[in-house]
């Protein structure tokens, strides 16, 4: 062999040796068996369900008044457990209650007896995304929901609306259940019966945040944020507002939240 060819052999050998070192001192990484995978697969398509079942009863326990049903389905036992649809930013356990007893106001309260004469406020969620963590402790939500709301009183009037929303909800698992974690309603269009959402005057009062109808004692900790409620809906000087789609994702430190972040 000339001394070329074994200057080739031995550059080789020498990678060889080299590169079978550095696997030797890489630690291998845990592979997760088939049976393994299929096992955790099942359970966090049962979880999915399961989400999918705590936000339909919570649409349904605002739709009806039944406000402690309402309030149950939240984590009150998580420090940031929030909510923002509209009407205000609402932080923490205390206030997730008064956030839960303006609905009260909107529609009544079932287990006082307090029912609104006329009184609907219906959401149809759909297309759900659900995406429940691998390690079973957290999920992520988001759903395109249509809704039918019918505002003021038998001697006033009633001021029937349609639109789209979209609800966007981190959830974690607490106490055995499923449960509304940091809750989103970003809009999309809203509009009185027999108006567009393009309308000029429904722009212009889809843009105003009223608040001046809750009682002080329940008022948000921070004005609602940009994109949620309808005064994030159309208008003709912006896009569509963007929202975080779920994806799959290990644990919640790995993913983005749905969490207000000022």
């Amino acid at each position: 062999m000339d001394s070329q060819r074994r200057s080739i052999v031995t550059s080789g050998l020498m990678g060889l040796a080299v590169a079978g070192t550095a696997a030797a001192a890489t630690p291998a990484r845990r592979t997760e068996s088939t049976e393994h995978m299929s096992e955790r697969m099942a359970q966090q398509a049962a979880a999915a369900w399961q989400v999918e079942n705590t936000m339909s009863r919570y649409s349904v326990f605002e739709s009806l008044g039944r406000v402690s049903d309402a309030l149950d389905e939240f984590a009150l036992t998580e420090k940031d457990v929030q909510a923002d649809v509209g009407f205000g930013f609402y932080y923490g356990a205390e206030s997730i209650r008064k956030f839960c007893s303006v609905n009260g106001l909107l529609i009544g309260d079932s287990a006082s007896g307090t029912l609104r004469n006329g009184a609907t406020h219906l959401y149809a969620n759909s297309t759900p995304i659900i995406e429940v963590a691998e390690d079973l402790k957290t999920a992520k939500g988001l759903w395109l929901s249509a809704s039918a709301l019918t505002f003021g009183s038998p001697s006033k009037g009633f001021q029937p609306r349609t639109g789209y929303s979209r609800r966007a909800c981190d959830f974690i698992y607490v106490d055995g259940r499923w449960k509304l974690w940091h809750f989103m309603v970003y809009g999309l269009i809203s509009a009185p019966i027999g108006k567009a959402w393009t309308d000029n005057d429904v722009v212009e009062e889809n843009m105003r945040n009223r608040f001046d109808w809750i009682p002080d004692r329940l008022k948000p900790d921070l004005p609602t944020d940009v994109g949620v409620g309808a005064a994030g809906g159309w208008r003709p000087d912006r896009p569509i507002m963007q929202v975080k789609v779920p994806s799959p994702y290990r644990t919640f430190a790995e993913t983005f939240s749905y969490a207000r972040t000022s």
